[in-house]
């Protein structure tokens, strides 16, 4: 009676630990496994409203997800979509930079300083002051007239004659043409130099001239045009 009675007693299902000792060990290895938060299946995507959500947290659960690179994905991406989208904004070009403008006594240093350095490297090695002086001059006088500021477009014209006569100055005082010392000597061998090299001050200062009578006929015009349009 008792074996048939054991027989028909439910056995315990397998895999279900039935000691304290067996309990411990399954608790230890599920505290040790990864958690693993990944979808198992598609209730995720589907999640219904709860009694106590508010109206939009549902409709958030359920957004289903857009595999990167979908014209779906980019569509939305665009239009700014979604909790973190943003708008695309054209790129802006940059701002071009401009010209500093000289002032007079930015045109005094632009054309006196290499005027004077190529004077005083040319007659340290060739005793005398040649093309080399010349041409240095020319392109200083030049460049100044195009980066003078409208105010002090005058300066242009003006300096680049002091400038030559420094420079010729400078030469003499490391003796090239040294009719002797003092005031006079100094403006005697000026006057010598600028009787012998007259053509590199005219060209200089012509083409300087040049330029800013183009510039200023340049900024005339420009002011009647704002003016007309103005009226």
């Amino acid at each position: 009676m008792n074996e048939g009675a054991s027989r028909l007693a439910p056995r315990p299902a397998a895999g279900v630990p039935q000691t304290r000792r067996d309990r411990d060990a399954l608790r230890r290895e599920r505290m040790a496994a990864p958690l693993d938060f990944r979808s198992t299946g598609p209730t995720r995507a589907q999640a219904r409203p709860r009694p106590g959500d508010r109206p939009g947290t549902a409709a958030r659960t359920a957004r289903p997800r857009v595999q990167p690179g979908s014209a779906r994905s980019g569509a939305g991406v665009a239009a700014g979509t979604g909790a973190g989208g943003r708008t695309a904004q054209p790129a802006r070009p940059r701002p071009k930079q401009q010209r500093q403008a000289l002032t007079a006594w930015g045109v005094l240093l632009t054309v006196t300083g290499p005027t004077v350095a190529a004077a005083v490297l040319e007659a340290m090695v060739t005793g005398d002051v040649h093309w080399f002086f010349d041409l240095v001059f020319i392109a200083a006088s030049f460049h100044a007239a195009t980066l003078v500021r409208r105010r002090d477009l005058l300066a242009g014209v003006i300096v680049p004659p002091l400038a030559y006569c420094v420079g010729l100055l400078t030469a003499v005082q490391f003796g090239v043409m040294q009719a002797g010392h003092g005031l006079v000597g100094q403006a005697t061998s000026l006057g010598a130099l600028l009787a012998v090299k007259p053509r590199p001050l005219f060209l200089g200062t012509a083409l300087a001239a040049a330029l800013i009578a183009i510039r200023w006929v340049g900024m005339r015009y420009a002011t009647k045009q704002r003016s007309r349009l103005n009226d």
